[in-house]
Protein backbone atom coordinates (compact mmCIF):
# COMPACT_ATOMS: atom_id res chain seq x y z
CA UNK A 1 0.00 0.00 0.00
CA UNK A 2 1.19 3.57 -0.66
CA UNK A 3 2.19 5.82 2.22
CA UNK A 4 -0.82 7.73 3.55
CA UNK A 5 -0.29 11.24 4.90
CA UNK A 6 -2.84 12.61 7.39
CA UNK A 7 -3.13 15.78 9.39
CA UNK A 8 -2.84 15.00 13.09
CA UNK A 9 -6.31 14.85 14.61
CA UNK A 10 -7.19 14.27 18.23
CA UNK A 11 -5.16 13.74 21.38
CA UNK A 12 -4.43 10.05 20.76
CA UNK A 13 -2.91 10.73 17.34
CA UNK A 14 -0.91 13.63 18.79
CA UNK A 15 0.50 11.19 21.36
CA UNK A 16 1.63 8.93 18.50
CA UNK A 17 3.21 11.93 16.76
CA UNK A 18 5.18 12.90 19.88
CA UNK A 19 6.26 9.29 20.52
CA UNK A 20 7.79 8.99 17.04
CA UNK A 21 9.62 12.31 17.33
CA UNK A 22 11.04 11.39 20.73
CA UNK A 23 12.22 8.05 19.35
CA UNK A 24 14.21 9.83 16.63
CA UNK A 25 15.66 12.60 18.85
CA UNK A 26 15.57 11.30 22.44
CA UNK A 27 18.03 14.02 23.51
CA UNK A 28 15.61 16.79 22.48
CA UNK A 29 12.19 15.41 23.47
CA UNK A 30 8.78 17.02 23.02
CA UNK A 31 5.68 16.78 25.19
CA UNK A 32 2.07 16.42 24.19
CA UNK A 33 1.18 19.40 26.40
CA UNK A 34 3.56 21.67 24.48
CA UNK A 35 2.18 20.52 21.14
CA UNK A 36 -1.37 21.23 22.27
CA UNK A 37 -0.31 24.76 23.26
CA UNK A 38 1.54 25.46 20.02
CA UNK A 39 -1.25 24.07 17.83
CA UNK A 40 -3.67 26.43 19.55
CA UNK A 41 -1.45 29.49 19.30
CA UNK A 42 0.32 29.27 15.91
CA UNK A 43 -1.53 30.24 12.75
CA UNK A 44 -0.45 28.21 9.77
CA UNK A 45 1.04 25.34 11.77
CA UNK A 46 0.66 21.94 10.16
CA UNK A 47 1.38 18.60 11.89
CA UNK A 48 1.40 15.55 9.64
CA UNK A 49 1.68 11.84 10.36
CA UNK A 50 2.58 9.12 7.85
CA UNK A 51 0.96 5.68 7.87
CA UNK A 52 1.89 2.51 6.05
CA UNK A 53 -0.99 0.03 6.37
CA UNK A 54 -2.13 1.82 9.58
CA UNK A 55 1.37 1.67 11.10
CA UNK A 56 2.89 5.07 11.98
CA UNK A 57 6.18 5.28 10.07
CA UNK A 58 7.09 9.00 10.16
CA UNK A 59 5.97 12.42 11.34
CA UNK A 60 6.45 15.98 10.21
CA UNK A 61 5.55 19.55 11.07
CA UNK A 62 5.45 22.92 9.40
CA UNK A 63 6.12 25.70 11.90
CA UNK A 64 3.44 28.36 12.14
CA UNK A 65 3.31 31.98 13.19
CA UNK A 66 4.69 35.26 11.79
CA UNK A 67 8.20 33.90 11.14
CA UNK A 68 6.87 31.20 8.81
CA UNK A 69 4.55 33.65 7.10
CA UNK A 70 7.44 35.99 6.25
CA UNK A 71 10.04 33.37 5.32
CA UNK A 72 10.73 32.28 1.74
CA UNK A 73 11.92 28.94 3.17
CA UNK A 74 9.71 27.99 6.15
CA UNK A 75 11.04 25.45 8.65
CA UNK A 76 9.73 21.93 8.33
CA UNK A 77 10.66 18.93 10.43
CA UNK A 78 10.55 15.41 9.00
CA UNK A 79 11.38 12.50 11.32
CA UNK A 80 11.58 8.86 10.20
CA UNK A 81 12.74 6.16 12.65
CA UNK A 82 15.64 4.12 11.27
CA UNK A 83 13.57 0.94 11.08
CA UNK A 84 11.12 2.66 8.70
CA UNK A 85 13.60 4.31 6.35
CA UNK A 86 13.58 3.47 2.67
CA UNK A 87 9.79 3.15 2.46
CA UNK A 88 9.16 6.61 0.99
CA UNK A 89 7.59 8.15 4.09
CA UNK A 90 10.02 11.07 4.32
CA UNK A 91 9.60 11.89 0.64
CA UNK A 92 5.82 11.74 0.95
CA UNK A 93 5.91 14.18 3.87
CA UNK A 94 8.19 16.65 2.04
CA UNK A 95 5.87 16.54 -0.97
CA UNK A 96 2.85 17.15 1.25
CA UNK A 97 4.49 20.21 2.81
CA UNK A 98 5.56 21.44 -0.63
CA UNK A 99 2.00 21.13 -1.90
CA UNK A 100 0.89 23.24 1.05
CA UNK A 101 3.56 25.92 0.53
CA UNK A 102 3.64 26.22 -3.26
CA UNK A 103 0.33 28.14 -3.53
CA UNK A 104 1.67 30.57 -0.88
CA UNK A 105 4.58 31.53 -3.14
CA UNK A 106 7.26 29.92 -0.99
CA UNK A 107 10.57 29.09 -2.70
CA UNK A 108 11.61 26.11 -0.60
CA UNK A 109 11.97 24.75 2.92
CA UNK A 110 14.49 24.71 5.75
CA UNK A 111 15.23 21.38 7.46
CA UNK A 112 17.71 19.99 9.96
CA UNK A 113 19.83 16.83 10.14
CA UNK A 114 22.50 15.55 12.53
CA UNK A 115 26.11 15.48 11.32
CA UNK A 116 26.44 11.75 12.13
CA UNK A 117 23.31 10.80 10.17
CA UNK A 118 24.87 9.90 6.81
CA UNK A 119 21.57 8.57 5.47
CA UNK A 120 19.73 11.88 5.93
CA UNK A 121 22.68 13.99 4.77
CA UNK A 122 22.91 12.03 1.55
CA UNK A 123 19.15 12.20 1.03
CA UNK A 124 19.12 15.99 1.35
CA UNK A 125 22.18 16.58 -0.83
CA UNK A 126 20.70 14.46 -3.64
CA UNK A 127 17.63 16.70 -3.61
CA UNK A 128 19.46 20.00 -3.88
CA UNK A 129 19.65 21.02 -0.21
CA UNK A 130 22.62 23.11 0.91
CA UNK A 131 24.01 23.75 4.39
CA UNK A 132 23.20 27.15 5.93
CA UNK A 133 24.12 26.84 9.62
CA UNK A 134 25.49 24.53 12.34
CA UNK A 135 24.62 23.98 15.99
CA UNK A 136 26.72 22.11 18.55
CA UNK A 137 25.15 20.27 21.48
CA UNK A 138 27.23 20.87 24.63
CA UNK A 139 26.82 18.72 27.75
CA UNK A 140 27.84 19.16 31.40
CA UNK A 141 27.83 16.40 34.05
CA UNK A 142 26.83 18.19 37.25
CA UNK A 143 27.93 15.29 39.42
CA UNK A 144 31.54 15.90 38.43
CA UNK A 145 31.30 19.69 38.37
CA UNK A 146 32.01 22.10 41.21
CA UNK A 147 29.57 24.99 40.85
CA UNK A 148 30.92 28.46 41.63
CA UNK A 149 29.12 31.67 42.48
CA UNK A 150 28.83 33.80 39.32
CA UNK A 151 30.61 37.13 39.06
CA UNK A 152 28.21 39.80 37.85
CA UNK A 153 29.32 43.11 36.34
CA UNK A 154 29.13 46.16 38.61
CA UNK A 155 25.61 47.51 38.99
CA UNK A 156 23.96 44.31 37.71
CA UNK A 157 21.79 42.08 39.89
CA UNK A 158 20.67 38.49 39.35
CA UNK A 159 16.96 37.63 39.55
CA UNK A 160 14.84 34.56 38.85
CA UNK A 161 11.74 34.95 36.70
CA UNK A 162 9.58 33.17 39.28
CA UNK A 163 10.42 35.98 41.72
CA UNK A 164 10.38 38.88 39.25
CA UNK A 165 7.54 38.39 36.73
CA UNK A 166 7.45 42.19 36.46
CA UNK A 167 10.60 41.92 34.33
CA UNK A 168 8.79 40.18 31.48
CA UNK A 169 8.26 43.47 29.67
CA UNK A 170 11.95 44.47 29.86
CA UNK A 171 12.89 40.94 28.76
CA UNK A 172 10.77 41.39 25.64
CA UNK A 173 12.39 44.77 25.02
CA UNK A 174 15.83 43.14 25.12
CA UNK A 175 14.65 40.32 22.85
CA UNK A 176 13.58 42.87 20.25
CA UNK A 177 16.79 44.90 20.56
CA UNK A 178 18.99 41.82 20.10
CA UNK A 179 16.95 40.28 17.28
CA UNK A 180 15.90 37.36 19.46
CA UNK A 181 12.23 38.19 18.87
CA UNK A 182 10.95 37.82 15.33
CA UNK A 183 7.26 37.74 16.16
CA UNK A 184 6.71 41.45 16.78
CA UNK A 185 4.15 40.61 19.45
CA UNK A 186 4.62 40.44 23.22
CA UNK A 187 2.04 37.66 23.47
CA UNK A 188 3.60 35.60 20.66
CA UNK A 189 7.06 36.06 22.16
CA UNK A 190 5.81 34.82 25.54
CA UNK A 191 4.31 31.70 23.97
CA UNK A 192 7.43 30.96 21.92
CA UNK A 193 9.99 31.80 24.61
CA UNK A 194 8.22 30.72 27.80
CA UNK A 195 5.13 28.74 26.79
CA UNK A 196 6.77 25.33 26.92
CA UNK A 197 5.33 23.60 30.03
CA UNK A 198 8.81 22.25 30.76
CA UNK A 199 10.23 25.76 31.34
CA UNK A 200 11.42 26.24 34.93
CA UNK A 201 10.68 29.85 35.85
CA UNK A 202 12.62 29.40 39.10
CA UNK A 203 15.71 28.49 37.05
CA UNK A 204 15.26 31.13 34.35
CA UNK A 205 17.94 33.70 35.20
CA UNK A 206 17.67 37.44 34.54
CA UNK A 207 20.38 40.11 34.77
CA UNK A 208 18.91 43.51 35.62
CA UNK A 209 20.29 46.99 36.24
CA UNK A 210 17.74 49.48 37.63
CA UNK A 211 14.86 47.34 36.31
CA UNK A 212 16.40 47.28 32.83
CA UNK A 213 17.08 43.73 31.67
CA UNK A 214 20.56 43.34 30.23
CA UNK A 215 20.44 39.59 29.72
CA UNK A 216 18.43 36.45 30.39
CA UNK A 217 18.77 32.68 30.11
CA UNK A 218 15.72 30.41 30.02
CA UNK A 219 15.83 26.90 31.47
CA UNK A 220 13.95 23.80 30.40
CA UNK A 221 13.63 20.58 32.43
CA UNK A 222 13.25 17.31 30.55
CA UNK A 223 10.67 14.69 31.44
CA UNK A 224 13.15 12.53 33.37
CA UNK A 225 13.50 15.32 35.96
CA UNK A 226 17.28 14.81 35.98
CA UNK A 227 18.28 16.66 32.81
CA UNK A 228 18.07 20.37 32.12
CA UNK A 229 18.58 22.51 29.04
CA UNK A 230 19.73 26.10 28.66
CA UNK A 231 17.12 26.87 26.05
CA UNK A 232 17.96 30.50 25.26
CA UNK A 233 20.80 32.83 26.23
CA UNK A 234 20.33 36.48 25.30
CA UNK A 235 22.55 39.36 26.34
CA UNK A 236 22.78 43.02 25.37
CA UNK A 237 25.36 44.33 22.91
CA UNK A 238 28.12 44.59 25.54
CA UNK A 239 27.04 41.66 27.69
CA UNK A 240 29.55 39.07 26.50
CA UNK A 241 32.42 41.52 26.91
CA UNK A 242 31.37 41.96 30.55
CA UNK A 243 31.08 38.24 31.19
CA UNK A 244 27.32 38.56 31.59
CA UNK A 245 26.51 35.44 29.58
CA UNK A 246 28.91 33.34 31.66
CA UNK A 247 27.42 34.77 34.86
CA UNK A 248 23.86 33.85 33.82
CA UNK A 249 24.79 30.29 32.83
CA UNK A 250 26.95 29.94 35.95
CA UNK A 251 24.02 30.96 38.13
CA UNK A 252 21.82 28.36 36.43
CA UNK A 253 24.46 25.65 36.90
CA UNK A 254 24.58 26.24 40.65
CA UNK A 255 20.81 26.49 41.06
CA UNK A 256 20.18 23.41 38.92
CA UNK A 257 22.64 21.33 40.92
CA UNK A 258 20.99 22.40 44.18
CA UNK A 259 17.62 21.44 42.67
CA UNK A 260 18.82 17.89 42.00
CA UNK A 261 19.45 18.17 38.25
CA UNK A 262 22.23 15.77 37.20
CA UNK A 263 23.14 16.92 33.69
CA UNK A 264 22.77 20.06 31.58
CA UNK A 265 23.00 20.67 27.86
CA UNK A 266 22.70 23.52 25.40
CA UNK A 267 22.70 24.03 21.63
CA UNK A 268 25.06 26.77 20.44
CA UNK A 269 26.57 27.95 17.18
CA UNK A 270 30.36 27.67 16.90
CA UNK A 271 30.50 31.46 16.51
CA UNK A 272 27.87 32.25 19.14
CA UNK A 273 28.13 31.09 22.77
CA UNK A 274 29.87 27.76 22.10
CA UNK A 275 33.15 29.04 23.50
CA UNK A 276 31.32 30.42 26.53
CA UNK A 277 29.84 27.02 27.40
CA UNK A 278 33.15 25.26 26.83
CA UNK A 279 34.88 27.73 29.17
CA UNK A 280 32.45 26.58 31.88
CA UNK A 281 33.29 22.90 31.38
CA UNK A 282 30.72 21.82 28.77
CA UNK A 283 31.81 19.25 26.18
CA UNK A 284 30.64 18.93 22.58
CA UNK A 285 28.40 15.91 22.05
CA UNK A 286 26.56 16.28 18.71
CA UNK A 287 26.18 18.67 15.77
CA UNK A 288 22.95 19.70 14.06
CA UNK A 289 23.08 21.12 10.52
CA UNK A 290 20.49 23.46 9.00
CA UNK A 291 19.75 23.05 5.29
CA UNK A 292 17.73 24.98 2.72
CA UNK A 293 16.36 23.35 -0.38
CA UNK A 294 13.69 23.53 -3.07
CA UNK A 295 10.11 22.44 -2.78
CA UNK A 296 9.73 18.79 -3.71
Amino acid sequence: MPIEIRQVSGYEELERWVAVRNEVVPDDPDTVELKVLLRASQDGRLDLIAYDDEEVVAIGRLSGGPITQRSTHPYVEVMVPERHRGRGAGTALLRAFSDQLRPLGKEGVQVEARSDDAYSLGYLERRGFVETDRWTQLVLDLGAHDARDPELPDGVELAWLSERPDLLGPMFTLARETGRDETGSFHSWQVYELGDPRIRLDLTAIAAADDEVTGYATFLELADGRTGCHRVLTVGSNGDDQGLGAALIGAQIGAAKRAGVEALFAWARPWQHQGLYESLGYEARAVGIDFQGPLQ
